[in-house]
């Protein structure tokens, strides 16, 4: 069983697979490194809080109060879930995976969408019915693994249980510690 966590902006009584429930997956997906709207839906997760965080707030130099809010004024959250499926996740940190794919480092953390998004087409091509996705290095704290689970239909991936969800705020341990090792402002 692998814990995995997923920011999202939350909307308290959103109903399953709508914009604020943690169910929700925008269709087509198109921007994500990994995403391939023809063939699968994206689910992203970290496998850890802090990974979770700084991967959706990198982008923001100071962390004020108002960071972790949705534009509605509710705290946007941190869910967190269980995953437990027969299919293993192909770990792209692995030298022999990346033999066998005959790829680089470099192509799996470029951030040319061109270049990831035909990778991951050619991952789940290849061994999609073996796998329930893939994991690599964040982008944006290499120590923290990224995940992507395969879904289709809109429909969470199988094997995935939502155990808990956390408000997050400036006060959350996790957004303490993200905004630590980003070397970003808190407060």
């Amino acid at each position: 069983m692998t814990r995995l966590y997923r920011c999202y902006p939350r909307i308290p009584g959103a109903r399953k697979g709508r914009p604020g429930h943690w169910s929700y997956v925008p269709s087509p997906q198109l921007h994500g490194r990994w995403d391939n709207a023809d063939l699968y839906d994206s689910w992203y997760f970290s496998r850890s809080a802090v990974g979770a965080i700084a991967e959706s707030f990198y982008n923001k130099q100071r962390w004020i109060p108002e960071v972790f809010l949705t534009p509605a004024g509710d705290a946007r959250a941190l869910a967190v879930f269980e995953f437990d499926n027969d299919l293993p996740l192909l770990d792209l940190d692995d030298w022999a995976v990346l033999s066998d794919l005959e790829v680089r480092p470099s192509q799996v953390v470029v951030q040319d969408l061109s270049t990831t998004q035909e990778l991951a087409r050619r991952i789940f091509v290849r061994s999609g019915s073996d796998h329930a996705g893939i994991s690599w290095w964040s982008s944006q704290l290499p120590s923290e693994n990224s995940v992507l689970l395969w879904g289709a239909d809109g429909q969470p991936p199988g094997g995935l249980r939502l155990v808990g969800i956390e408000p997050l705020s400036v006060e959350h341990p996790a957004v303490i510690d993200a905004a630590a090792r980003l070397f970003r402002v808190l407060g």
